[in-house]
């Protein structure tokens, strides 16, 4: 609450850890506070959070099905498709929908299943739906809002030990004991994985071990901390990908409109926080005043130090976007032979520039070049699973439930 400084915050710290919390209730409790906000007379600011709530929130049809209608009930054979093994939802949809179904991973079970219930409710296949989505924005701004966009931006360099040390301080504020706590009522809830709900986030199930070791293992909890670091450095890197190639082509979309929305996007520099009051706090103010006041933005997009961060027009127009009219001839599954994913399984990449950038990994170079030392008669050699089977893929556009 200190952090807060008595600023008002809203749709936070409302949630039971076993209430099922979908893009959808959130749209709903965001647009309400929104819509108070402004009602008052000031301006709502959205801080932060995962992208693709944030795509539902700010755009108009950036999720197939967010703005459809239901038109029929959902059956009792339906619904049991919906809430069984999810193994089960990639079959199902690929036999109503197989053009949407090439969309999507295999184990993307929560996007799978939302285009399911889309299908079902609807009777209308989500690959159409998705075209009419794009046809609509060729006609007319896709933001929901007049829109100002700053991306806080940190050299990466300096970005990763800050990460790594708001992990320790969280440690050392007791987090702990919330991990316990949480521990509690996972077990009282039933669950059997962390794949859904508040168990997938970040800094749970990084400590199962440890917690089913009955906290025995000092080991086990340093590993725990270190996985934790290491997959909010990954989540981070995820996050700067997302705004170059996804929020970057859909902001650039809007110039066609002459920005009539806004939605451009201005750098902040936060590398250097000696320097966060003249390169964050007042530059920051001075845009947001200009844009409040309606008048012509005088600052840059980015200070000139950092002009090539910004994603150029040159630059997205090399972007083969799956969020595209014609991104549906992305739409198609690769097949990794030697790489295996979290269940062992072939890996599948989602779409062919991702399959590309796997082959060059250096993880498929390990991987072959491990192999290939096997094949020549040495010691063997089991390829190793992938701990976080989510790709990264063009894919974060259907509406979850």
């Amino acid at each position: 609450m200190e952090e807060r400084q008595g600023v008002t915050h809203h749709v936070m710290d409302h949630v039971d850890w076993t209430d099922t919390y979908d893009m959808q209730r959130f749209a709903r409790e965001a647009q309400t506070a929104i819509d108070d906000i402004l009602r008052r007379g000031k301006v709502p600011i959205i801080i932060g959070g995962t992208h693709y709530y944030l795509q539902n929130l700010l755009f108009h049809n950036k999720t197939v099905g967010a703005e459809v209608k239901r038109t029929r009930p959902i059956t009792e054979a339906e619904r049991a498709i919906l809430d069984g093994p999810g193994d089960q939802l990639w079959p199902a949809l690929q036999q109503v929908d197989p053009v949407i179904a090439e969309k999507f991973h295999p184990q993307d079970h929560r996007k799978l299943r939302r285009a399911l219930e889309i299908y079902y409710e609807t009777g209308a296949a989500p690959s159409q739906l998705y075209r009419d989505q794009k046809l609509e924005e060729l006609e007319q701004s896709s933001l929901k809002f007049n829109s100002l966009l700053f991306w806080v931006y940190s050299d990466r360099e300096v970005l990763v030990p800050r990460l790594d040390a708001r992990v320790d301080k969280m440690m050392a504020s007791g987090a702990r004991d919330e991990i316990r706590e949480m521990y509690q009522v996972y077990q009282q809830s039933g669950a059997s994985d962390c794949t859904s709900g508040v168990w997938q986030v970040i800094g749970f199930k990084e400590f199962l071990p440890w917690l089913e070791s009955g906290e025995a293992s000092g080991d086990a909890w340093a590993e725990g901390i270190e996985r934790m670091k290491s997959r909010t450095r990954q989540y981070a890197k995820y996050q700067v990908k997302w705004i170059k190639r996804l929020l970057g082509v859909e902001l650039q979309k809007e110039a066609r409109f002459n920005w009539v929305n806004g939605g451009k996007m201005y750098l902040l520099d936060a590398t250097d926080l000696s320097q966060w009051s003249t390169r964050v706090r007042d530059r920051g103010v001075a845009i947001a005043s200009e844009f409040i006041a309606r008048s012509p933005i005088t600052e840059p997009q980015a200070p000139p130090h950092l002009e090539h961060i910004l994603p150029s027009e040159e630059y997205l127009a090399t972007i083969t976007s799956g969020k595209t009219l014609e991104g549906a001839r992305q739409w198609k599954h690769f097949q990794c032979d030697i790489c295996k994913d979290s269940h062992g399984n072939p890996l599948v990449s989602v779409g062919e520039e991702q399959h590309r950038l796997h082959m060059k990994s250096r993880r498929h170079r390990s991987t072959k070049h491990k192999l290939e030392k096997q094949r020549l008669g040495q010691r063997p050699y089991a390829a190793p699973k992938r701990t976080n089977s989510k790709l990264l893929t063009d894919d974060d556009d259907v509406n979850e439930t």
